[in-house]
C-alpha cells in the first residue's frame, strides 16, 4: 500500500514539476521581451532605401516556348505580359513603402532617420541601428481559381478561371553601430496581394442548366502602391519583434535557449506567443 501511496504522489509531483519548468520558461520570455519593450524608445534608426525596383512576370502564354527565349532577354520578355508590375513606377513605389516603414516604426516608439540626414543619425550617443532595405521586387502572376459543385448523383461541374497575384518580396540588412554585436543580418519577408473574386454554380430547376457565375475586382496601379506602403507598416512590425526576439535569445540565463517566440500586438499593445516574427533570416 506504501508503494502505491508514493507512486500517487509521485506522478502529481512530476507533472506540476514539468508545467512550472514550461511557465517559468515563456515567464522569462516574457519578461526578458518586457525589458527591451522599455528600452526601444532610445533606439535611433536609420532607414536606407533602395535605388530601383526588381519585376518579374510569370504570365507566361500558351504559344510561348519559354525555352526559345534568350536567357539574357527572357525577364524584360516575361515583363511584357504583366498587367500591373511593368508600370509601377520605382520611386513613387519605394518613398511609399518607406513612408510606411518610417510611420510604422516612429509608432513603435524608435527614433528613425532617413540616409539624407545620416549625419544626424550619426551624432546621437543613443542605441544606433541601420536598416537598409537592400532589395525590393514585384512578382506578377497567375492564381487559378478552382470551383465544383454536384447537383445530383449523376453530374459533377468544375470550372477553373485566372486571377492576378503579386508579391512584394523585401530583403533587408540589418546592422548595429554601438554595442558588441555590430553583424549584419539579414532577413527576408513576402508578403501578397491579389484580385477579389467572388464566384458560385447557380441551378436553375426549371430548365435543369447549371450556370458559373463569377465576378472579379482587379487589381489597380494605385493598389499596388497601397500595397507598398502596407508592407513597410507590416515590415516595421516585423523588425521590432526580431529585434525583441533577438534581445530575449541574447539574455536567456544560464545559456537557455526560447521555447517561444514573443510578438508585440500594436492594436492591444500586448506580448503574445507566436509561430514567427514574420521574417525569416538569411544564413
Amino acid at each position: 500500500m506504501l508503494k502505491n501511496l508514493h507512486k500517487r504522489i509521485l506522478v502529481p509531483v512530476i507533472l506540476f514539476t514539468g508545467l512550472a519548468s514550461m511557465l517559468s520558461s515563456c515567464g522569462i520570455e516574457r519578461r526578458l521581451a518586457g525589458d527591451y519593450l522599455n528600452k526601444k524608445e532610445t533606439t535611433a534608426v536609420l532607414l536606407i532605401a533602395p535605388d530601383l525596383v526588381f519585376k518579374e512576370g510569370f504570365k507566361v502564354p500558351d504559344s510561348l516556348n519559354l525555352d526559345s527565349l534568350p536567357e539574357e532577354n527572357r525577364n524584360t520578355l516575361l515583363l511584357q505580359y504583366t498587367e500591373l508590375v511593368q508600370y509601377i513606377d520605382d520611386s513613387i513605389f519605394i518613398d511609399g513603402y518607406v513612408n510606411g516603414l518610417s510611420y510604422g516604426l516612429r509608432q513603435l516608439g524608435y527614433k528613425v532617420f532617413k540616409d539624407y540626414n545620416s549625419h544626424t543619425f550619426l551624432a546621437t550617443g543613443e542605441n544606433r541601428m541601420i536598416l537598409n532595405l537592400a532589395q525590393l521586387q514585384l512578382e506578377e502572376y497567375y492564381i487559378p481559381v478552382k470551383d465544383q459543385a454536384s447537383f445530383s448523383d449523376d453530374e459533377s461541374y468544375r470550372y477553373e478561371f485566372f486571377i492576378t497575384g503579386i508579391n512584394i518580396n523585401s530583403w533587408f540588412e540589418m546592422t548595429g553601430l554601438n554595442h558588441s554585436d555590430s553583424a549584419i543580418r539579414v532577413v527576408f519577408n513576402s508578403e501578397a496581394i491579389s484580385d477579389y473574386s467572388e464566384s458560385d454554380f447557380r441551378y436553375f430547376p426549371l430548365s435543369g442548366e447549371v450556370k458559373y457565375l463569377y465576378a472579379v475586382d482587379s487589381l489597380r496601379i494605385t493598389d499596388v502602391y497601397e500595397a507598398g506602403r502596407n508592407t513597410g507598416y507590416i515590415n516595421a512590425g516585423n523588425f521590432h519583434n526580431y529585434l525583441i526576439n533577438r534581445y530575449i535569445r541574447m539574455n536567456m540565463p544560464g545559456g537557455q535557449t526560447p521555447e517561444k517566440i514573443m510578438v508585440y500586438d500594436r492594436v492591444s499593445g500586448v506580448l503574445r506567443k507566436s509561430d514567427s516574427t514574420g521574417f525569416t533570416e538569411i544564413q
